[in-house]
């Protein structure tokens, strides 16, 4: 091997911008695992001061990004709504907890089928951010169709879920208040919101994959695990009757894992806002 040669192998490879991929998941590790451990040790009513922290660190993170952008950046308004969705759904906790009814509406109810269709609706808005952006001018109408096309099965297969909670409900016979209706319409906006995530996440991570080495897609693939997660807990908890995390007191496996993939939708979201404040920071030394 030539000096010139050795030289050349011995320079670090540049950094790509952001929070390190180690760093996302030994964070997630630590909140995920954090839930588990007491849980398993000390009981679910032990552990729940420590999802309604993961929440609000989800919702204090989120604001943060939104209002890291400048008023006239494009990306400043779906993060302003995803801010929203996730500030919202802390208060369905306490909401829930407590019972508090609107006549016979559960106003936790309420704020969850909101907040499921503003997390809905910042997902589609940072795909028309990117959409018109300059960062993917370069892409070919073959790559879009081919994007399209594997996130177009994935929203399909996503959507299919949907007949399930549809067939419990049917199966329970039709919701006889005002209440129960609205009850069944959390499972099933939250269900279609949460495919929508999960599939618009990753047709955004297909979208930004080359760019930045990589780093640019990491917050819409932690927000695409988000949406994922929550996909599931939904199936849990039709299986169980129940609306909102909240509502469940049990301490079986299937209650638990319920749980636990809550925070993990949670900590998708926070990593996902984490990231995108570093990128922007990183953007910014430049």
């Amino acid at each position: 091997m030539s000096g010139e040669g050795s030289l050349v192998s011995a320079r670090p490879a540049p950094r790509a911008p952001g929070l390190a991929p180690g760093t996302v998941w030994l964070l997630g590790a630590v909140l995920v695992g954090g839930r588990a451990v007491l849980d398993m040790t000390l009981g679910a009513d032990r552990a729940e001061p420590w999802q309604r922290a993961v929440e609000i660190l989800t919702a204090a993170v989120t604001v943060a990004v939104a209002v890291s952008f400048s008023a006239g950046d494009p990306p400043r308004r779906p993060w302003t709504v995803l801010a929203v969705a996730m500030a919202i759904l802390p208060a369905v906790r306490v909401l829930s907890h407590f019972q508090v009814k609107l006549a016979d509406v559960a106003v936790a109810h309420v704020l969850l089928i909101l907040g499921n269709i503003a997390m809905a609706a910042a997902v589609i808005g940072f795909g028309r951010v990117l959409g018109s952006s300059e960062l993917l001018s370069e892409r070919s109408a073959e790559d879009r169709v081919r994007a399209t096309t594997v996130v177009a099965l994935l929203a399909t297969g996503a959507l299919a879920m949907l007949a399930f909670p549809t067939f419990e409900l049917v199966g329970r016979g039709m919701p006889a208040t005002l209440g129960a209706w609205f009850a069944a319409a959390v499972i099933i906006v939250s269900t279609l919101c949460d495919a929508l995530v999960f599939a618009g996440g990753m047709y955004l991570v297909w979208l930004v994959r080359p760019l930045l080495g990589g780093s640019l897609a990491r917050p819409y693939l932690l927000i695409a695990i988000a949406g994922g997660a929550f996909l599931v807990v939904d199936m849990l908890l039709v299986t169980v009757g129940a609306t909102t995390q909240t509502e469940l007191l049990g301490t079986d496996l299937r209650t638990y894992m319920t749980k636990w993939l809550g925070c993990l939708a949670f900590t998708g979201f926070a990593l996902a806002g984490a990231t995108q404040l570093a990128l922007l920071r990183s953007a910014r030394r430049r």
